[in-house]
Formats: C-alpha cells, sequence, structure tokens
C-alpha cells in the first residue's frame, strides 16, 4: 500500500507510476493476491470527480454557506 494523507496523494501516485511506465493497466495486489486492476480511465475520472468536489466546497466557502 501507498502512504498517503488524501486519496488524490494514490491517483497522484498511480497516474504517475503508469505515466512512466507506460502502462494502460496497474494490478491491484494485497498480501501476494490479485484484487484487481486499475485502468487509467478510472483514474482520471475519479481526478475529475475530485476536483470537481473541491470546486463546491470553495464556491460554498466563497458563499459563505
Amino acid at each position: 500500500s501507498f502512504p498517503t494523507r488524501r486519496s488524490s496523494d494514490l491517483i497522484d501516485t498511480c497516474m504517475g507510476i503508469m505515466t512512466d511506465r507506460h502502462l494502460r493497466h496497474l494490478p491491484v495486489v494485497e498480501e501476494g493476491k490479485l484484487l484487481g486492476l486499475l485502468s487509467i480511465g478510472d483514474l482520471v475520472k475519479e481526478a475529475i470527480a475530485e476536483q470537481a468536489d473541491l470546486i463546491q466546497q470553495l464556491e460554498q466557502y466563497i458563499r459563505g454557506d
């Protein structure tokens, strides 16, 4: 597992690995067992969702909600 403080740290780490190594999929392994595969599309969708959430929070802060 990756030491992270936020899920966006994990997304950035995975995207960095995939970009550096020219991978389309990244295996998710725990205790030697394959749990699944992450695609670059999965990570991009999650990054976009997190950015949209952050934008919403900032807009609420600015409005004083």
